[in-house]
């Protein structure tokens, strides 16, 4: 059973998620830097959201968008109009499988998503089909260990691997930690994966409502929002959330 994609949508978009726009962009900006320091000239965009990576670099030779989303893929259309090495195609990665594997990419992004596919590992063995050993995939997902949640915790709110109120409003299936993330990764192929990277980012303290009153209300800015980023220096595994960037092994 897929997601309800329409409803997803809305949800997304609404202003109880606000404080998402921000968490997108920290999330952007770390892959940015790795597509950089990769070198990553075929990418495959798994899921663009409101803003494909074509908006952010050009420094790619081919560039591939698979979104489900009407209304995200007519976004990435009009913002992508007249860019001929990239193609959007309006579906769910699953069902565009044989077609992908007529392209070679050398980096995947796979970006918030895969906590909220109803069947991850299948989900995972499928884009592994589209891997080389010289391809780089690049996972993010919330962190069940982030510093608001065990705080959270700790107040007697929620039991530690419990998806949130929101999560669920989201469709959110799975929750994973550092550790779970890399097992769930190795496990999905049946082993021979290698880590190249991994960590967490962007120490949040508080839920996205009311990191989204806090910015309203001019109790935090920008500047303490960098702050928070660089925290994570001092507390590596609690960072909102956690990625790991790896390849499969012949």
């Amino acid at each position: 059973m897929q997601r309800d994609i329409e409803k997803y949508t809305q949800d997304y978009l609404s202003a109880d998620y606000e404080f998402e726009k921000t968490m997108v962009r920290i999330r952007r900006e770390k892959i940015l830097g790795f597509l950089e320091s990769h070198r990553a000239k075929r990418i495959l965009e798994i899921g663009c959201g409101e803003s494909c990576i074509a908006n952010h670099t050009r420094d790619f030779e081919q560039l591939v968008i698979v979104e489900p989303s009407e209304v995200f893929v007519k976004i990435a259309r009009e913002d992508c109009k007249g860019l001929v090495n990239v193609k959007i195609i309006n579906d769910f990665l699953e069902n565009q499988i044989q077609v992908l594997k007529h392209h070679s990419f050398d980096f995947i992004i796979l970006s918030s998503l895969l906590h909220e596919v109803r069947e991850p590992k299948e989900f995972l063995k499928s884009v592994f089909e589209l891997c080389s050993t010289e391809t780089i995939l690049h996972i993010n997902v919330p962190n069940a260990l982030s510093f608001h949640l065990l705080w959270a915790y700790k107040s007697g709110l929620l039991n530690l691997g419990d998806l949130t109120p929101s999560a669920k409003k989201l469709q959110q299936h799975s929750a994973f930690t550092q550790e779970s993330l890399v097992e769930f990764i190795s496990s999905a192929r049946g082993g021979g994966i290698k880590m190249i990277e991994q960590g967490s980012y962007f120490l949040k303290p508080f839920n996205h409502a009311k990191m989204s009153l806090l910015l309203k209300e001019g109790v935090i800015n920008e500047e303490l929002l960098r702050g928070l980023e660089g925290m994570i220096e001092f507390c590596p595994r609690f960072g909102a959330e956690i990625f790991v960037n790896c390849k499969i092994e012949s």
